[in-house]
């Protein structure tokens, strides 16, 4: 089935089969990230690896905003669909496509223009600066594919289908890894080259969901203008969708331009400190795939049942959701303490002249975040509750302020009790917003916001 319909049948069960495909998709898309990091680092040296981890606070803010940008036609169709109102969804796909192409093309467009000043405002040493300027020009090269593709990927989502962008994001993930070795290796292109694999990779993936797109809706009736011409962008369905998407958009790209702040602060202390965090944010990045994408996969749950009115499907949606996605995160939890160290020296070379430094920051980065994984994995799917219900206001809120309490951490206390402050800010804002979730979650509020109601 192209499609599954989540408002019958045990909620565990199909969370659970719905979500595994989600997390296998996404720990192949950061394994590929930790394998740039690990060729970078170990054929490039201590620098090429702090001018990607430079390079990649900025690029987080494009695909947060390519993300926030998909959520908004993610939430429209799994109301739709869950309602049985299936005649708007492949308008709401293509109009979602659409828009989103036009935004990753301004984003090359930009990137181009302002990469050099971009990385001097994020502190960058000076002689990092030429190596960051090459890696963002050539990742923004594949600025529309990754907005393309995650405009396409919500999509499946929201009509419960998980197990073709896996296939997608397998295929694109074993060419990533093998540009990385040509262009890095075999080249000799830098980090031009691992930018430049990144980018083919990405539009592999898109090339290969839109190949895929017209067989997710066969079954969904096309839309015809009075002309009798096939209508692929509706401005009125766009206005909805965006209701929904630019809070979230200008909510994630506040994220990630205060993680540009956070890495202008991490910037400040030096080549070896921005190394060690490079690697240890792909590690912890890797490590919280599981609950991102658990919450994606009960979200969109969330959404078709609310959508057919089924509010009492939630609640244990929800409690199985805990109760599963906390036991793997515990299983993370265990490794990161334990094997802390031996995972961040496999992305240093051993020439590097402050590996010990660099060795000691990314360590203790993981250990401190690990410790709070069950935090986190509860404090998403809590939010997710209100994503998929479309009560956007709280999922924002609970959002930013997790972020907020951690910049205020960074920017006031990590000049004067140094760079491991950064990590206790996680934890920190996490625990709070967790606790306002959950203070929104039993005050019900969020049941209310349904889009569209399934007619009985």
């Amino acid at each position: 089935m192209k499609t599954i319909n989540m408002t019958e049948g045990n909620p565990f069960k199909i969370i659970f089969f719905f979500a595994v495909p989600m997390i296998i998709s996404n720990l192949f898309q950061q394994l590929y990230n930790v394998i740039d990091t690990l060729i970078v680092g170990n054929r490039l040296g201590q620098d090429a690896l702090a001018a990607v981890g430079s390079a990649g606070s900025i690029t987080a803010v494009f695909v947060q905003l390519a993300t926030g940008l998909a959520l908004g036609g993610s939430i429209v169709i799994s109301q739709y669909f869950g309602a049985g109102k299936t005649d708007k969804i492949r308008l709401c796909a293509t109009t979602s496509a659409c828009f989103s192409t036009v935004i990753g093309l301004v984003s090359t467009v930009l990137m181009w223009i302002y990469a050099e000043p971009l990385l001097i405002y994020v502190k960058t040493p000076i002689e990092i600066v030429p190596l960051g300027v090459d890696y963002l020009r050539f990742y923004f090269l594949g600025s529309v594919p990754i907005f393309l593709y995650n405009a396409l990927s919500s999509v499946y989502t929201a009509l419960g289908n998980s197990k073709a962008p896996l296939k997608f994001l397998i295929i694109s993930s074993a060419a990533n890894v093998l540009l990385d070795f040509v262009f890095i290796i075999n080249l000799h292109w830098g980090v031009a080259g691992a930018a430049a694999a990144t980018a083919i990779s990405q539009l592999l993936a898109v090339g290969l969901a839109l190949a895929d797109m017209p067989r997710l809706l066969k079954e969904f009736p096309v839309q015809k203008a009075e002309s009798g011409k096939t209508v692929f962008f509706d401005g009125k369905l766009l206005l909805i969708m965006l209701r929904f998407a630019l809070p979230s958009a200008i909510q994630q790209s506040i994220v990630s331009v205060g993680s540009v702040v956070v890495q202008a602060t991490i910037n400040s202390f030096g080549a070896a400190v921005m190394a060690g965090t490079a690697a240890a944010s792909k590690v912890i990045n890797l490590a919280i795939a599981i609950p991102i994408n658990y919450a994606n996969a009960y979200s969109g749950y969330v959404g078709q049942n609310m959508g057919a009115g089924k509010l009492e499907r939630i609640r244990p949606g929800l409690r199985s959701s805990l109760l599963c996605c906390g036991m793997l995160s515990l299983g993370m939890t265990v490794l990161l303490e334990f094997f802390a160290e031996p995972i961040i020296r496999m992305f240093l070379s051993e020439a590097d002249a402050d590996i010990v430094r660099a060795l000691s920051v990314g360590s203790e980065y993981i250990r401190v975040v690990g410790a709070c994984l069950i935090v986190f994995t509860a404090y998403m799917l809590i939010k997710a509750t209100f994503k998929g219900s479309g009560d956007m206001s709280w999922f924002i809120l609970t959002t930013l302020l997790s972020f907020a309490i951690r910049l205020v951490v960074t920017v006031g206390f990590a000049g004067r009790f140094g760079v491991d402050v950064i990590w206790w800010g996680f934890n920190l804002g996490w625990i709070i917003s967790l606790l306002v979730a959950v203070g929104r979650y039993a005050q019900g509020g969020w049941k209310k916001k349904a889009l569209v109601r399934q007619k009985v």
